[in-house]
C-alpha cells in the first residue's frame, strides 16, 4: 500500500477534481495542524491535473486587533469569537463563488501583521475553479462544498506550533503559554461544540507529515456512497481483504466508456470515449467513506476516481484511467 504524502494529497486533489463543478475548499483544524502547507500542496496538485486552482489564507480575514484581543491576549473565548471576520468572509467570498454568484470575490481585507485595513479589486474566477481556503473554525458558521480536516493531536500541534511561533510571540516559554491558554483551549472548544472530524468530507491524519494517513472521503461520518466496480472488487474475497465484510451491491452499466488493460500488471481499466454505442458492465457497490479512503489509497497512480451517472441514472465514483 502506498502511503507517500504525494500519493495522499493526489487523491483528494483527485477526488476535488472529480467533482467537476466550481468548489469552495476548506481546510480545517487546530491551530499548527498542518493547514497552510496542506492547502498550498493540495492546490499545487489540483492545478497540475487541469483545473483552475486558488489558495487563499483566513490571515486576510482576521477582525482588527483591537476586537480580537478585546477579551485580552491570553483569551481562548476572545480567539474563538473574535479572530475572524466570517461575516465578510461569505458575503466578499463564499456568496460569490455559490451557486448564483458573480464569481468574484476578495482575497483579503486586512494586512494581518499591520493591522491595516485592505481595500483590494476582486477577483474574476474562472468557472471551474477550485478555491482552497485554510484557517481555524471554519465549520462553525461557514458553508462550504467540501472540507478537508487536518487530524493531528494537540501534542503534536503543540510542539510544531510553539517552536514555528516562539521567536513571534516572545521566546518559547510565551509561545506555550499562548498555546496552552489561548489557541488550543480554543480549539478544544471548537471540537467539542462542533465535532469538525465528523463533519467534514475529507480526513486527513498528519501527525507523521511525511506520511500522512487518508482516514475519510467523500462525505462526513457515516455517509455511504455508490463505488462502481468493473474489476475484482465485485468478488467477495476481495472486498473481505479490503473492507472485512461483503459489500452490498447491483449491477449496472457505464455507458460512453470502453474497458482496456493496465500494462503494467493486466489489471481492467476504463477510459471515456463519449460513444453511446459502448458500455462497461460492473457493480455498484454501497461504501462508507472510510471504505472509499481505503480503496483510494490502495489504487495505483494509473487511475483517478471521477464522479459518474450510471445507465440506471444513479451516480457513482469509478476509477479511471488517468
Amino acid at each position: 500500500m502506498i502511503t507517500s504524502r504525494e500519493h495522499v494529497l493526489g487523491r483528494i486533489a483527485d477526488h476535488l477534481v472529480g467533482l467537476d463543478r466550481p468548489l469552495r475548499v476548506a481546510v480545517d483544524g487546530i491551530t499548527a495542524s498542518g493547514k497552510t502547507t496542506l492547502a498550498r500542496e493540495l492546490t499545487a496538485l489540483v492545478a497540475a491535473r487541469g483545473r483552475s486552482a486558488a489558495h487563499l489564507s483566513m490571515d486576510g480575514f482576521h477582525n482588527p486587533r483591537a476586537i480580537r484581543h478585546r477579551l485580552g491576549r491570553s483569551s481562548a473565548d476572545g480567539y474563538y469569537l473574535d479572530a475572524y471576520d466570517f461575516a465578510s468572509f461569505a458575503r466578499l467570498v463564499l456568496e460569490p463563488l455559490g451557486p448564483g454568484g458573480n464569481r468574484r470575490y476578495r482575497s483579503r481585507i486586512i494586512d494581518l501583521h499591520s493591522d491595516a485595513v485592505v481595500d483590494e479589486p476582486p477577483v474574476l474566477a474562472p468557472d471551474d475553479l477550485v478555491l482552497v481556503v485554510d484557517g481555524s473554525f471554519l465549520q462553525r458558521d461557514l458553508e462550504w462544498d467540501e472540507v478537508v480536516f487536518v487530524d493531528t493531536p494537540f501534542e503534536v500541534a503543540f510542539d510544531r506550533g510553539t517552536r514555528r511561533d516562539a521567536e513571534l510571540l516572545g521566546g518559547l516559554e510565551q509561545a506555550s503559554l499562548a498555546f496552552e491558554q489561548r489557541y488550543h483551549a480554543a480549539g478544544r472548544r471548537y471540537l467539542e461544540e462542533v465535532g469538525p472530524a465528523d463533519r467534514a468530507s475529507v480526513v486527513v491524519g498528519n501527525s507523521d507529515v511525511t506520511r500522512p494517513v487518508l482516514r475519510r472521503i467523500g462525505g462526513p461520518a457515516g455517509a455511504v456512497v455508490n463505488l462502481f466496480s468493473y474489476g475484482i472488487l465485485q468478488t467477495a474475497p476481495v472486498q473481505i481483504e479490503h473492507f472485512g465484510r461483503t459489500l452490498v451491491g447491483k449491477e449496472d452499466v457505464l455507458p460512453g466508456y470502453r474497458q482496456d488493460r493496465v500494462t503494467t500488471d493486466r489489471h481492467p481499466i476504463v477510459s471515456f470515449t463519449g460513444d453511446p454505442a459502448e458500455s462497461v458492465a460492473g457493480t455498484v457497490l454501497e461504501v462508507t467513506t472510510a471504505d472509499l479512503a481505503a480503496a483510494d489509497v490502495h489504487e495505483v497512480d494509473e487511475y483517478r476516481r471521477t464522479l459518474v451517472r450510471l445507465g440506471s441514472g444513479a451516480e457513482a465514483w469509478v476509477y479511471l484511467r488517468a
